[in-house]
């Protein structure tokens, strides 16, 4: 006798429907599969771009950090000087595996202070930068009445609290020093092309509180000026530091540093994060010194 199974079997129907589900489901996981290396790829990616962006600041970091303990200890120990330029002039270093970085000295004795300088010399100098009269006076009335406790403002031109405020800005002058001088451009009467004159040649770092045009590069001697400058004293130094690799990626550091006969702390009174904007360099024997210093040569 003849034994049948009494398995059920699969119909036509029921295969082509299983052959179907099982190629969608290894979609379905090559798909996840995919997106997961993708991410982790991507993760990958990232933290690699963190890593080169940590060492380029890194490097930024110890190169601004050598030429501001050479800044002091050459006064105090009379070491030998690196010899950079201390008017702005930036100094191109080629470094080992591509990279290159720009350092850049500005004196700050050299400079307008804006708190110490008095109105009328302020002007002058403000025209010996190539500012207009009329703008030379108001901007010199204005930062005036942003220093100075009282609400009254300057005759020709100040602006004190209500001034601000018929010009449609919400806030008014610091009636206090300047802090920062960058604070320059909260000035009613401030613009962007003012703004690109003066931001590298002010400061609030000048006890001499004198500008000395000798020293500024692409400024003309004022005609105006009916004294000389004093001397700067080197007593605070800006410090700006941009390194690059052969990507492009950039990273960057500026500090001012005390360099007086009795330095503010360790020499750095201020130290800030930046990616300055490329630009032109020319080399400096200091570049060699400078790498052998940090073991890149």
């Amino acid at each position: 006798m003849t034994t049948r199974s009494l398995a059920p079997r699969a119909g036509p129907e029921e295969g082509g429907f299983v052959l179907p589900a099982v190629l969608i489901i290894l979609i379905v996981l090559s798909a996840a599969a995919a997106t997961a290396a993708l991410r982790l790829q991507t993760h990958t990616r990232l933290a690699g771009q963190r890593a080169d962006g940590l060492r380029l600041q890194g490097l930024a970091d110890g190169i601004t950090r050598l030429v501001a303990f050479g800044l002091v200890v050459e006064r105090s120990y009379r070491a030998p000087r690196l010899g950079l330029p201390e008017e702005g002039s930036p100094v191109l270093c080629q470094l080992p595996k591509g990279r290159s970085a720009r350092i850049a000295l500005r004196d700050q004795g050299a400079l307008l202070d804006l708190n110490t300088t008095p109105r009328p010399q302020m002007e002058e100098d403000l025209r010996a930068l190539g500012v207009p009269d009329r703008d030379a006076g108001t901007l010199a009335a204005e930062i005036v009445d942003f220093r100075d406790a009282d609400e009254t403002p300057e005759p020709g031109g100040g602006a004190e609290a209500a001034q601000y405020r018929a010009r449609g800005l919400a806030h008014g002058p610091r009636n206090g020093p300047f802090v920062r001088a960058d604070e320059i451009e909260q000035l009613p009467s401030m613009n962007p092309a003012l703004a690109a004159v003066l931001l590298p040649v002010v400061t609030v770092f000048n006890p001499n509180g004198r500008l000395d045009t000798t020293r500024l590069r692409k400024v003309a001697t004022a005609e105006g000026i009916r004294q000389p400058a004093r001397p700067s004293q080197r007593q605070f130094l800006r410090v700006e530091v941009s390194v690059a690799d052969a990507t492009g990626a950039r990273a960057g550091r500026s500090a001012l540093v005390s360099t007086g006969n009795a330095p503010v702390g360790i020499g750095i009174v201020e130290w800030v994060r930046s990616v300055p904007a490329p630009q032109a360099g020319t080399p400096h024997p200091a570049c060699a010194r400078i790498a052998a210093s940090l073991g890149l040569d």
